[in-house]
């Protein structure tokens, strides 16, 4: 079974997605214009109780515009692509934009600018087909089948293209493909869950069996848990759990949000003082983001600023914070987009190395149901979920009941003691590109018991 290629922009080399970038901006008369152009095609596959429950094909198209006269502005979004649609859109957000009351903050488009060739794209990807995703995930089924576990799958191939263009003469087109691949196992009298997953750019890499192994063997290690009080205690967390807490900080560092004192970082610092430059964070947390890092690569600009490779943190110093081209230009910096992936390189310890230097502690799979209890801190609540451990003497001591956690990612990083070796795995929040490894973090604060099995 073969996919059928659908055309507006999937099937566009990049001369035929500028030239009709040209033709829609062509049609429009404001003073200023920013396009967005994306196509994105979805292959998923799903699995439950051992067995095949369903497949799909999502394809979406998308145009977003957006015209001003002046700091007067507007947008609209469509889904067609045809001449008809498209002169309707620029007619009807040219009103929309006349109508408009002035931003004091809109800023024209940005500069042209030089930008790197992503490194999000793979052939093998692209050409993966509903009949290629089933042969992968079958064997990993018939393991489950074979160890006597009922496993659910979620099988994900997305392909997408876009384009970024404006009226002061930027273009700038990427493409992207992924594959990102969990599994659940639980037995059949309940009493054991284990998960794992993984997800990569090329699936020429894609490593579906070792995912099921993982999901399978913490589900037959975590029958019949003992009981375990809640407190603070050193954690061993799985780079799904690791993954999940760095994005909770990623997603918190603002330049503007600190200067209005509406940020975490104005607890760490004295007022009037800059965090940049400051040691914040542990000497063992270093975290940067590169959308040219082939392992997790990520788009190489953020509406037509080029992303280039930046460190957030260097050895528990807090070395820049993203901007915003309004804000910049009031404070006289230069724009510093967020991050578009998040890599933390890691000691290079196996995980057995990190529970082996554990003398009493607990070892967390993954979390779920992450929720904001105090933004000022930047503290958090979530589960624990599909294998939590007991660590006793540098060893796996058996399966323990779940916990609830209230931590800041900030703790998380100032407490780390030791690191294993980046993955690149599914989060349960952020779909952010992440590389990061297990964490050995002391102090972490599982603050209650949780029924969840």
């Amino acid at each position: 079974m073969r996919l059928q290629r659908r055309k507006p922009l999937l099937g566009m080399n990049r001369s035929e997605l500028e030239s009709l970038c040209g033709k829609i901006l062509g049609l429009v008369s404001a003073d200023d214009a920013e396009l967005y152009l994306s196509d994105s095609e979805d292959l998923i596959l799903r699995s439950a109780n051992n067995d095949i429950t369903s497949n799909g094909f999502l394809g979406r198209v998308a145009v977003h515009l957006s015209v001003s006269y002046g700091k007067r502005s507007a947008s609209i979004s469509l889904t067609r692509t045809d001449e008809a649609s498209l002169r309707d859109a620029v007619k009807k957000v040219e009103a929309m934009a006349k109508l408009a009351p002035e931003d004091p903050e809109h800023l024209p488009p940005v500069e042209p600018a030089t930008y790197a060739e992503a490194l999000t794209w793979s052939d093998a990807t692209a050409a993966m087909t509903p009949a290629d995703a089933l042969a992968s995930l079958r064997p990993v089924i018939e393991s489950a089948r074979a160890a006597k576990v009922d496993s659910a799958g979620y099988l994900s191939r997305s392909v997408g293209t876009s384009a970024y263009a404006n009226s002061r003469g930027v273009f700038v087109a990427d493409r992207e493909t992924s594959v990102g691949f969990s599994m659940t196992a639980r037995t059949t009298a309940g009493r054991g869950s284990g998960w794992a997953s993984t997800q990569v750019t090329d699936a020429a890499l894609l490593d579906l069996s070792t995912v099921g192994e993982r999901s399978i063997q913490k589900a037959l290690d975590s029958r019949d848990a003992t009981a375990r009080a809640a407190g603070r205690t050193t954690v061993v967390l799985e780079a799904a759990a690791a993954r999940d807490l760095l994005g909770l900080l990623a997603s918190g560092l603002d330049q503007r949000e600190f200067d209005e004192g509406q940020n975490f970082l104005n607890s760490l610092v004295g007022k009037g003082e800059d965090p940049v430059g400051k040691s914040l964070f542990g000497d063992q947390a270093t975290v940067f983001s590169d959308p040219l890092y082939a392992p997790a690569p990520s788009g190489t600009h953020a509406s037509g600023l080029p992303v280039t490779r930046t460190t957030w943190i260097e050895k528990g110093v807090l070395k820049a914070l993203p901007v915003g081209r309004f804000w910049a230009q009031k404070k006289g910096l230069a724009p510093q987009p967020s991050p578009g992936n998040l890599i933390l390189p890691g000691e290079g310890k196996s995980l057995e190395e990190l529970i082996g230097g554990v003398e009493d502690g607990v070892l967390v799979t993954r979390f779920w149901y992450l929720r904001m209890v105090q933004p000022q801190t930047l503290l958090h609540t979530g589960l624990t979920r599909d294998g939590t451990f007991a660590i006793r003497d540098g060893k796996i001591a058996g399966p323990v009941n779940n916990f609830r956690f209230n931590e800041t990612p900030v703790n998380v990083l100032k407490n780390l003691v030791a690191s294993g070796a980046p993955e690149r795995v599914l989060g349960s929040e952020s779909q952010m590109p992440m590389h990061v490894p297990a964490l050995v973090v002391k102090d972490f604060n599982l603050s209650s018991v949780s029924d969840a099995s």
